[in-house]
């Protein structure tokens, strides 16, 4: 048995930087899930002579077949300058947290039903491989522009307040609880207006 402190999350970060590198051996997902890892044996002994050494062919045996046994060994990507990783990352958090959980919510629904409305939220294998590796360039264009309309929108909105009327109440006009604001990356959360976090993502040029 294991027995573990706190919940631990694994991450892959700065995972927009994988395109520029060499081809990986295998699809992302194969290192997101940690699938059948002893296939990785022979290229970590392409990439360093010393890891010939039956010493270390050992050692990472032993690791391989320990991960492979208890199954526990996952990761999660994140690209800290991309909204959607971010809030992907934030979400993961919060249910292995029991965040997810404890919310007021959903207080009459089941674990299960708390859980599976959490898990749509969550990046598939495909997903991250596509996003990340094969059409990123493609990804990361279309973001832009949802960006641009999104501003757009949003001065759109502020040009119609009215004189005297505060953003608070505005958002409670149109459907929002409290002072929050709605974002269609948060999926179903709403971010505090006055949060104090701004996401600024850079463009290549």
């Amino acid at each position: 048995m294991l027995q573990m402190d706190l919940p631990h999350i694994n991450v892959l970060s700065k995972i927009d930087k994988v395109a520029s590198y060499d081809p990986l051996p295998f699809n992302l997902d194969f290192y997101t899930d940690v699938q059948d890892v002893s296939y990785l044996m022979p290229y970590l002994e392409e990439e360093s002579p010393v890891m010939r050494n039956d010493k270390f062919g050992r050692l990472n045996e032993a690791v391989a077949n320990m991960i492979e046994s208890y199954g526990l060994v996952r990761f999660e990507v994140l690209a800290v300058e991309n909204k959607k990783s971010m809030m992907h990352l934030l979400r993961v958090i919060d249910r292995a947290g029991g965040y997810v959980f404890g919310t007021a919510e959903g207080a009459n629904d089941t674990v299960w039903q708390v859980a599976m409305r959490n898990e749509s939220s969550m990046l598939g294998a495909l997903d991250i491989q596509e996003r990340w590796v094969d059409q990123k360039v493609e990804y990361d264009r279309l973001e832009q522009e949802e960006e641009v309309l999104r501003e757009g929108a949003d001065q759109r909105q502020g040009a119609d307040q009215r004189p005297g009327e505060d953003s608070s109440s505005l958002h409670n006009s149109q459907g929002f609880r409290g002072s929050s604001v709605h974002d269609p990356d948060f999926g179903d959360m709403n971010v505090p207006a006055n949060s104090g976090v701004k996401v600024v993502r850079k463009t290549s040029t």
